[in-house]
């Protein structure tokens, strides 16, 4: 494993080192000078996304974490042997943290080992198997179940109906009478960051519920101005504004859609390991 996998492979596990264990070593991993002493890097081990100048933009990734209430961003300024020390001083860095050392992190770039799956590999390895189960069905899951729960609104099943009788029992989108769905107006996924509130929710027959999807509501009913003045209406009672220009709830849940994959895919990095280690003592009886 590369040390840039590799580090990517501890960056959640070191942040909750810092967020549970302690706090002020998410300090320290901010200092350029500790960074450079501790693991061999010439820029701070995270540094915050405000900070980051233009001219650094380059040398972090993309990534986004937030710790200890900070947003921040990992130097990608990592390099194997014989160019720096890195790997070696990443060893001893999580040793001395009380961090568990993976295999691949005390092999060196290019050693076969059965023992080692890279973590792209592994987080992805699903795709590869026929109805394997796609790590994106969980981060679609875990990111409509934080945009439904946020906030202490709360409403039941009588207030529902209000809603629906607000619209004339009919469909919001058509017109249309008969069964009737309840539809999320901005769509609950982290494109559009929607939520499960009441201003949010509109009645819906079962074609327009299909046919409206993921498109914004106003782009569906272009050719209908008083039904989206109908919507927005409803959205203005009930308190409702649309979060999806909130930059920093968008970045957080990016991260939360992304830590499911690294979690998914150190687990099974974790498995892997302990059934190899068991296979070598079989063969070993």
């Amino acid at each position: 494993m590369k040390i840039g996998a590799l580090i990517q492979h501890y960056i959640p596990i070191i942040f909750e080192h810092c967020e549970k264990r302690d706090h002020s070593e998410f300090d320290r991993l901010c200092d350029r000078a500790y960074s450079k002493t501790t693991l061999d890097v010439n820029f701070p081990f995270c540094k915050p996304v405000a900070d980051i100048s233009a001219v650094e933009n380059r040398r972090y990734w993309s990534q986004i974490f937030v710790v200890r209430g900070i947003t921040v961003r990992v130097t990608s300024q990592w390099f194997d042997p014989p160019t720096s020390k890195s790997r070696s001083s990443l060893v001893r860095y999580l040793e001395r943290q009380g961090i568990d050392v993976i295999e691949a992190a005390r092999a060196l770039p290019g050693a076969a080992s059965s023992d080692t799956v890279p973590v792209d590999r592994t987080v992805h390895a699903s795709r590869g198997r026929f109805k394997g189960n796609a790590i994106g069905n969980a981060q679609n899951l875990l990111v409509r179940n934080i945009l439904s729960n946020f906030g202490d609104e709360s409403f039941g099943p009588e207030e529902w109906q209000r809603v629906i009788d607000t619209f004339g029992r009919r469909c919001a989108y058509c017109g249309q009478e008969g069964e009737l769905l309840m539809d999320h107006v901005v769509p609950i996924n982290k494109q559009s960051l929607g939520e499960h509130r009441l201003g949010n929710l509109v009645p819906s027959c079962k074609p327009c519920n299909a046919n409206k999807g993921d498109k914004d509501f106003r782009t569906f009913l272009s050719n209908h101005p008083d039904r989206i003045a109908q919507i927005e209406a409803h959205m203005e009672r009930h308190n409702y504004v649309p979060i999806s220009e909130n930059e920093q709830i968008r970045q957080i849940i990016e991260l939360a859609h992304k830590e499911v994959a690294q979690v998914a895919g150190r687990y099974i990095d974790i498995i892997n390991t302990l059934m190899a280690g068991q296979r070598r003592a079989g063969g070993e009886d």
